[in-house]
């Protein structure tokens, strides 16, 4: 509450800031014309007489109901104009609605740039869109803006700009600029910009319902649109509400963890992702040799190996897919024109998100647990025919309590106050003061505490029945729970209908606190003052430049059990951490040719120069310039091109404290279904258990380890350069025709990001973060690996390795590609207008390091970096036709097919080069084609004039994803697994 209270005065102190600065301005000036900051409304100048309009395609659709002369530039400082040398794409309304997406993000995976865009919580990105495949999690160099401006970011990982908070029926629409742009938004624009507009004026009231069917789950959607406009002001308010049911792992038969009759290509076939984490617990008796000594259950009278021919496990038929999600966003917009000089704005959001997804309840794999003597379980029961006394049990908690609710919510709001007042001429001064909070915390119900459950099994707090191990790491405390009776006591041999567990174990064990809260805020001022500096024979020439403050706070609670029931034993956590930033910032516009100078093969010609200035309050300085250029060699043909650099700032959770923890900084053991090239490891030949010596690769899925997940307090800016090279092509000869063509570059340099285990076993660079212990880690050996890091979860009998997945500056990038997209709408005088078009990236080159690794190639693989892939091909076509209030478009959808490149997960294997980096191999996924239809009519005359009624069905012939060798058998970062869906949605004026 303090925290909030703290950021809140901030908040106000800010707009008050901007109230004093404007009223100081009125009284010291008397003169001018608007000039808008970077993402405010603006009137653009007239086109020459005659001239066909270049720049800014449109996706899909238009927009009726806002005026043609009002629109937000993005990518310039400048008021009137448009971005020089940029391929700005515009993505309407209508567009979006095209889609049948229910959220804003989900429909904005119709924009071939753009990758990461899945809803309900399906990435781990926190629905925060990437331009182009560059980066993603604490390396996503993709800026999101609202109206041109920073928002609260949320999440309990990295934190990121939801878009979805802004309520579906004020999005008037979004622009994306595939561009470096830190020469005018500072930090994270080294991919581009993705700006989500907002309406500025609305007359009436507008209700949207819709309801949006898939086979195992449904949503629902509505909203209102309220708007005011008169001589000296506008008022316009959003509210929505969407629900969407849950999807069930059950309603999608090819998730099933078990593929291993699904073709990989060159006579393999998938793996199997089940385990013997089974409930009741699978049984491993004690002194039982061969390979084949665990038993799936008690009954079980035929044992089975730990691996994947034994695996026979999973709460997969009862837990999610797609967890179900809740929002409410509301959202009020304020203009008024004090004087005839001075003009200002107030917006008001508030957004409420809850999501529930059912998942595991926890496992235990393995612990000991005794027959006899003092930690004797009164429940131990040996399978026929078996006398040893100890067992080793993995089991899964799932059947006993059902599955756990996996709790992730959000609340976020912010306050923005604009102002702009004319000083004279066409020079004006604009101010922005910005203010926002998010919440965001995940939370289990129902998921088990392993220490109290370990308690009742064998006694003690560890999987190895240890009476001296301590039990909160870091001290000499030892909790032990002895003797067992069946009053304490678990049992993990009987099923649920038989189960003896008294229910006051039962409630014990299910008093577990595994809370993780997020509390973001920040503050922004900005200024600016820009018009015209002198006239050349060309026009004028325009400047802006101004300066801005940002502020921004993290503050990180976690709760987690530690050793035994939460009430009693739980652990702690607090992190607080926070910046300043201090920049400045310059454009300039320069026209060296116009029109009216009959310059032969130089209709027109434009440059552009900008450059920024940020100062960080925790590492330091960085400037940014770009230079760009527009060159129409005649009117309706464009040439384009820019040179920029860009930064991402390292996320304030990377830095951490003084050891690199942060809110999900731990260190947890367990099991993974990885495997080893001993190539890379010639050290675990022999010597590790299952491991032969003759072995090319060997499995840890049957043997503990520990991930230990830090940042890095050193880690600093993420540097990016890019150019492009560009023509726009609208002829006046053929009218309704567009087109544009972008060749782009990017290099991404010390991008942050957390070694996954797929880089850390299979990327020679990487290996050093993976230790092996075929003899067992050591307390010494595992508390130096571990220091200043909290553990998470108990420690098994036996250690065989540890790894590191550091989130640091060691990602490193080098892409190029093509964007294109055509479009032409034909008008006929009796047959209604017909359309076509097609939009799409085409990835050239992709390669990657990691450190001072040597780099290596991989374009149209996914699954190398753990967290974005580099798929080549992707475009989305559309052919439509709309007459009388009649509409119909279908399109195409188009992903090329992709090489597998995840060493732990690949069934075919790699091949590798010199430095031990993959260059070939690995599973085929095949492309994914799919089909949508969108069918509208709208009502016109008396009767429910501009009602609107539409069916959008997403993949018509409902395809399943391509399958990729992972436990639910689909690439998530690249599909998704909904099939057809369905959505029929009403937009009706009442007023």
């Amino acid at each position: 509450m303090k925290a909030f209270v703290v950021q809140l005065a901030r908040g106000a102190s800010a707009i008050a800031i901007g109230v004093a600065a404007f009223t100081a301005t009125t009284a010291a000036a008397q003169s001018g014309a608007a000039d808008a900051p970077v993402g405010t409304v603006v009137t653009p100048p007239p086109a020459s007489a005659g001239e066909s309009p270049i720049g800014t395609p449109v996706v899909e659709g238009t927009e009726s109901d806002i005026s043609t002369q009002d629109i937000v530039v993005t990518g310039t400082s400048l008021r009137g104009v448009a971005p020089i040398g940029s391929n700005l794409v515009s993505v309407s309304t209508a567009a979006l609605a095209a889609t049948g997406a229910q959220t804003v993000t989900g429909a904005l995976q119709s924009v071939p740039s753009l990758s990461g865009t899945t809803g309900q919580g399906t990435t781990a990105a926190f629905y925060q869109p990437s331009i182009h495949q560059l980066g993603a999690s604490a390396s996503n160099s993709t800026l999101v803006l609202i109206d041109g401006h920073r928002g609260p970011t949320g999440g309990t990982n990295h934190t990121f700009l939801d878009p979805n908070i802004v309520p579906f029926n004020m999005i008037q629409r979004v622009e994306v600029l595939a561009e470096g742009s830190s020469s005018i938004y500072g930090s994270d624009a080294v991919a581009g910009v993705i700006n989500f507009i907002t309406r500025s004026k609305f007359d009436g009231l507008q209700a949207d319902a819709a309801v949006t069917v898939r086979d195992g789950t449904t949503g629902y959607q509505g909203g209102l649109l309220f708007g005011k406009t008169w001589d000296r002001g506008s008022v316009v308010f959003g509210a929505t509400y969407i629900y969407q049911d849950n999807l069930r792992n059950r309603d999608r038969d090819f998730t099933f963890p078990d593929h291993r009759t699904v073709p990989v290509g060159n006579g393999r076939f998938g793996a199997n992702f089940q385990n013997l984490n089974c409930g009741p617990a699978s049984i491993q008796p004690g002194g039982l040799a061969g390979p084949n000594n665990i038993y799936p259950s008690v009954t079980s009278t035929t044992p089975v190996a730990n691996n994947a021919s034994g695996f026979q496990c999973t709460p997969w038929a009862d837990t999610d897919l797609v967890g179900k999600e809740e929002r409410q966003n509301i959202m009020g917009k304020m203009s008024f024109d004090l004087t005839d000089k001075l003009t200002v704005g107030l917006d008001l959001l508030y957004a409420r998100r809850r999501g529930t997804s059912l998942g595991s309840a926890g496992s235990i794999s393995p612990a000991t647990v005794f027959q006899t003597g003092a930690q004797a379980n009164p429940f131990y029961t040996n399978p026929a025919g078996i006398t040893a006394t100890t067992q080793q049990i993995r089991w899964d908690a799932t059947e006993l309590f059902g599955p756990a609710r996996n709790r992730n919510d959000s609340d976020s709001m912010y306050a923005s106050f604009t102002s702009a007042y004319e000083l004279g001429g066409d020079w004006t001064f604009d101010f922005l003061a910005s203010a926002g909070r998010d919440e965001s915390s995940t939370f289990s119900e129902g998921a088990i505490n392993q220490s109290a459950a370990l308690l009742a099994l064998n006694g003690t707090t560890n999987g190895g029945g240890s009476l001296t191990q301590p039990s909160i790491p870091g001290t000499t405390t030892i909790v032990t729970q002895l003797p067992l009776t069946t009053a304490n006591a678990l049992d993990v041999w009987n099923p649920r209908a038989t189960n003896r567990t008294s229910q006051a174990t039962l409630d014990r064990i299910l008093d577990n606190t595994n809370l993780l809260r997020n509390t973001s805020g920040y503050q922004q001022v900005r200024a600016s003052v820009g018009g015209s500096l002198f006239e050349l024979p060309a026009g004028p020439v325009k400047v802006a430049v101004g300066g801005e403050l940002l502020f921004t706070q993290l503050g990180q609670f976690v709760t987690r059990a530690n050793a035994g029931p939460a009430r009693t034993n739980s652990q702690q956590l607090k992190f607080d951490f926070d910046r300043n930033v201090k920049s400045a910032f310059a454009e300039v516009n320069v026209p060296i040719v116009s029109p009216d100078m009959n310059v032969p093969l130089v209709h027109k010609f434009d440059l552009s120069l900008a450059g920024r200035y940020d100062r960080y309050s925790d590492f330091g300085s960085t400037t940014n310039p770009k230079i760009a250029f527009n060159w129409d060699i005649v009117d309706g043909v464009r040439f384009r091109g820019n040179w920029s650099t860009s930064f991402v700032a390292p996320p304030l959770t990377i830095l951490g404290d003084e050891f690199g923890a942060f809110g999900t900084a731990n260190w947890v053991p367990g099991l993974r279904n990885v495997t080893v090239d001993t190539a890379l490891f010639p050290e675990i030949r022999g010597t590790l258990p299952g491991c032969a010596a003759n072995a090319t690769s060997c499995s840890l899925a049957a043997l503990n380890g520990i991930q230990v997940t830090r940042g890095d307090p050193q880690a600093g800016a993420q540097e990016g350069d890019g150019w492009s090279l560009g023509v726009d092509f609208a002829p006046k000869a053929v009218p309704g025709l567009r087109a544009a063509v972008t060749y782009w570059q990017t290099s991404f340099t010390g991008g942050v990001t957390g070694s996954q285990i797929e880089q850390v076993l299979g990327i020679s660079s990487a290996n050093y973060l993976m230790s092996f212990y075929p003899n067992c880690a050591t307390p010494a050996q595992i508390s130096a690996s571990t220091v200043g890091i909290p553990q998470a979860g108990t420690l098994a009998a036996c250690t065989y390795y540890i790894y590191q997945t550091l989130n640091t500056n060691w990602l490193n990038l080098d892409i190029a590609g093509v964007d294109y997209q055509i479009d032409y709408d034909l008008r006929t005088d009796s047959a209604g207008t017909f359309s076509a078009g097609i939009s799409g990236t085409e990835f050239t080159k992709y390669t990657q390091s990691f450190g001072s690794g040597a780099t290596y190639d991989i374009l149209n693989t996914a699954g190398n970096n753990g967290t974005f892939p580099s798929i080549r091909t992707k475009f989305r076509g559309y052919l439509g036709w709309a007459d009388a209030g009649f509409s119909a478009r279908a399109f195409v959808n188009y992903t090329g097919s992709f090489r597998n490149y995840a060493a732990s997960s690949t069934v075919n294997p790699l091949t590798r080069d010199a430095n031990g980096n993959p260059n070939g191999g690995g599973d085929k996924i095949k492309a994914f084609t799919t089909f949508d239809l969108n069918l509208g009519y709208e009502f016109n005359g008396d009767f429910l004039n501009g009602t609107r009624l539409s069916l959008v069905a997403a993949n018509v012939f409902d395809k399943d994803p391509p399958y990729y060798n992972s436990a639910a058998g689909y690439y998530s970062l690249a599909h998704n697994p909904f099939g057809r869906t369905v959505t029929l949605s009403l937009t009706m004026k009442l007023m």
